[in-house]
C-alpha cells in the first residue's frame, strides 16, 4: 500500500474509532461493545500496511481519544487494551506456535493489562473495583471467558475481513 493512501486509510479510521469511543462515553449501555468495534479499527491499519503503522495509529488514536473524549475511563480502557491487541495479537500469531501457547500468552498479555487496569483504578483513582475476597475470583473468571470469546470475535473479524473486504 502506499504512503498516501496508507495515510488517509488511517485518517479515516482515526475519525470513526474516535467517533465509536466517544459514543461509547456518551452512552450509558454498550460502551464494551463500542470498544470492542474501536479495536478492529487497528487490526485493519495492521493488514493493509503494516504493524509499525498499526502501532502509530494505536498512539495516535490514543492520543486522540485522551484529548476529544470527555470520559477518560473509555480512552484508558482504549489505550491499556484494546487499542493494542490487534498489534499483539498478530505478533503472537505470526509465531505459528500451537494454539495452546498462543492463547496462554494472549493470555498473559490480557492479565498484565487487567493488572494495570487494576492498578491504576485503586492507586490512582483510589476506586476499589472489588468488595469482597469471592467476587474478586468470580470477576476475574468471567475476564478470562470474555477474553476468549473476544480473541474468538476478533479472529472472525479479521478472517471476514482477509476473505470479503480486503482487495487481492
Amino acid at each position: 500500500m502506499s504512503r498516501e493512501r496508507s495515510l488517509s486509510l488511517g485518517g479515516m479510521l482515526a475519525a470513526v474509532n474516535v467517533i465509536l469511543l466517544f459514543i461509547s462515553a456518551a452512552m450509558p449501555t454498550s460502551r464494551l461493545f463500542l470498544l470492542v468495534l474501536s479495536s478492529f479499527s487497528v487490526s485493519i491499519m495492521v493488514i493493509e500496511a503494516n504493524a509499525n503503522v498499526g502501532a502509530a495509529f494505536y498512539f495516535a488514536t490514543s492520543l486522540l481519544a485522551f484529548i476529544l473524549i470527555p470520559n477518560k475511563i473509555i480512552a484508558f480502557y482504549y489505550a491499556c487494551f484494546f487499542g493494542f491487541y490487534g498489534i499483539v495479537k498478530s505478533y503472537i500469531e505470526r509465531l505459528s506456535l500451537n494454539r495452546f501457547f498462543e492463547y496462554v500468552l494472549k493470555l498473559i498479555v490480557f492479565n498484565l493489562s487487567l493488572s494495570i487496569i487494576y492498578v491504576v483504578f485503586k492507586y490512582v483513582f483510589a476506586a476499589n473495583i472489588f468488595t469482597g475476597s469471592y467476587s474478586t475470583v468470580l470477576v476475574f473468571a468471567l475476564l478470562q471467558v470474555s477474553f476468549v470469546i473476544y480473541d474468538y470475535a476478533y479472529t472472525v473479524f479479521v478472517s471476514f475481513y482477509l476473505k470479503k473486504v480486503k482487495r487481492h
